[in-house]
């Protein structure tokens, strides 16, 4: 199951538009995000290769590969105590990202310092993260403006990004068929008990089943006698 942690106002603007926001590649808060690991540094040099440039040139969106849900992204991404959870398959989310011109990546987590990546295109930078994020076990759309169009003397051919062709800094929006596309609607074990109650109406009225949605298993109280 792939998990997309989120707060209620993303969960509304989803409701209401039928749209799932991708961010562009910039637009994170990790500083690290498309950048070279230290063994990758010199790559492309004389190439004009900034890989800075690159997150302007690319949208990319990030999913939490779990059979369970993960207390840590709760406290990581559920951002407030009223978070929700999103649940969807591999599958599902592979087949709405063709159709909209992604192609989906198992996140590699390696150690930017002694490692090395395998970059050969530009979008390969976002393949990658550094070991301290490895329990987010992610999996990626990502969606590129330069498409790789070959190798020539070792360096990526005709893919260099061009100044004024940057992608959109709002985004790109995919439109979903939630009742398809949804498979589990959980509600944070941190949330006020009426918040189950908010969600579930919420839900209901932009007409998504609303049997999807239910409290996280994690709010359950402890047993300490019988």
């Amino acid at each position: 199951m792939l998990w997309r942690y989120i707060d209620i106002s993303k969960y509304l603007f989803l409701l209401q538009n039928e749209k799932m926001h991708i961010p562009r590649g910039d637009q994170f808060h990790d500083k690290f995000e498309g950048s070279y690991p230290l063994k990758n540094k010199n790559d492309f040099c004389g190439f004009g290769f900034d890989s800075e440039e690159w997150k302007k040139f690319v949208y990319v969106s990030c999913w939490h590969k779990s059979e369970f849900e993960s207390d840590a992204m709760w406290r990581l991404y559920g951002l407030s105590k009223n978070g929700i959870a999103i649940v969807t398959s591999q599958h599902k989310l592979e087949n709405v990202g063709t159709e909209n011109g992604y192609y989906t990546e198992k996140v590699k987590y390696i150690d930017f310092i002694n490692q090395k990546a395998q970059i050969s295109t530009p979008t390969d930078v976002f393949h990658y993260k550094r070991l301290a994020f490895i329990h987010e076990s992610e999996i990626r759309l990502i969606k590129t403006h330069y498409p790789p169009t070959g190798i020539e003397n070792n360096v990526p051919k005709n893919s260099l990004p061009l100044k004024g062709k940057e992608l959109s800094p709002n985004g790109d929006f995919i439109g979903l068929d939630l009742n398809e596309f949804l498979e589990k609607v959980i509600v944070s074990p941190y949330s006020d008990k009426w918040f189950v109650n908010v969600v579930k109406k919420l839900t209901k009225k932009y007409g998504v089943d609303v049997s999807l949605v239910s409290k996280s298993e994690l709010s359950a109280d402890p047993i300490y006698s019988r």
